[in-house]
């Protein structure tokens, strides 16, 4: 499944890194790719093994809030 979400406070390729390191180890996340431009975080995951709830958490650990 492939999901996009907002994240409005992506500004920088630090953001970038750091939302991208804490999606990837997650199981089930084949790959998760920021757009800083559009702010974007799109997401291609199994949510049988990575529900979007943890995906969510991940990001809004890092500091970034997520509109879905």
């Amino acid at each position: 499944m492939q999901e996009t979400f907002t994240a409005p406070d992506i500004s920088c390729d630090h953001c970038k890194h750091a939302i991208e390191g804490a999606l990837q180890p997650i199981e089930g996340v084949e790959s998760a790719v920021v757009d800083i431009e559009s702010k974007a975080v799109t997401v291609d995951y199994d949510p049988q093994t990575a529900p979007r709830e943890a995906l969510l958490e991940a990001m809004e650990a890092e500091g970034y809030p997520v509109s879905v």
